[in-house]
């Protein structure tokens, strides 16, 4: 399987209060020591490595079991992963463009016959994060820029881009939980999720420097 989302993030060194990435050490500003708050790319990593955690279990079942209705948000299993990859190529690749209405997925969730071809949406997907990050995290502003956010059902919203990125980072959460509580239900126990075990400061997979 691919190494997970990965980049080496280049701050401003000009900008107040930014961390070394590679030591994680605290800086100082104005005379005293400061540590600057969890940033969204430490979240990304930490939302690749887990989801293909996901991946991987579910590529141990029968395709039967991936695909069979549940009667949950998105119904499958499949498709629930479906929809956690797709909403982050869509607020990726489109929302933080304003170009919400324009967004079109590759294929439709059925047309995907096995965890290979899941697999591979999904390094598609990622490497298309991958990119943004590494073109976008150094310039100044960029987070801050505003986005006209509509959802599906037509509501509009005004959030910046680091919110609409946060937005797609909760949505992980919220569905890995769904994975979580349908494998329970089946007698499967998940990979593990939490932040601790899977921790992109100190696990060696997930460096941020690369």
């Amino acid at each position: 399987m691919p190494e997970i989302l990965s980049v080496d993030l280049q701050y401003d060194a000009k900008a107040p209060n930014h961390r070394d990435t590679k030591s994680n050490k605290t800086q100082i500003s104005n005379g005293r020591a400061v540590r600057k708050m969890m940033n969204i790319l430490e979240l990304y990593v930490y939302s690749s490595h887990v989801r293909r955690k996901f991946v991987g279990k579910l590529s141990e079942l029968p395709w039967s079991e991936v695909t069979k209705n549940r009667e949950a948000s998105f119904y499958s299993m499949r498709n629930i992963l479906l929809h956690m990859i797709d909403n982050e190529d869509w607020m990726v690749n489109w929302v933080i463009y304003n170009k919400c209405r324009e967004y079109q997925r590759e294929k439709k969730s059925d047309d995907y016959q096995n965890m290979q071809e899941v697999l591979d949406h999904l390094n598609r997907v990622e490497e298309k994060t991958r990119e943004y990050f590494k073109n976008t995290a150094g310039k100044s502003g960029e987070f801050e820029r505003r986005v006209n956010f509509v959802t599906s059902a037509g509501k509009e919203f005004d959030l910046s881009v680091e919110e609409c990125l946060f937005q797609s980072f909760t949505e992980q959460l919220y569905h890995l939980g769904e994975l979580i509580a349908l494998l329970w239900q089946d007698n499967i126990e998940p990979p593990t999720m939490q932040w601790f075990w899977n921790n992109p400061r100190t696990a060696k997979t997930t460096d941020l420097s690369g």
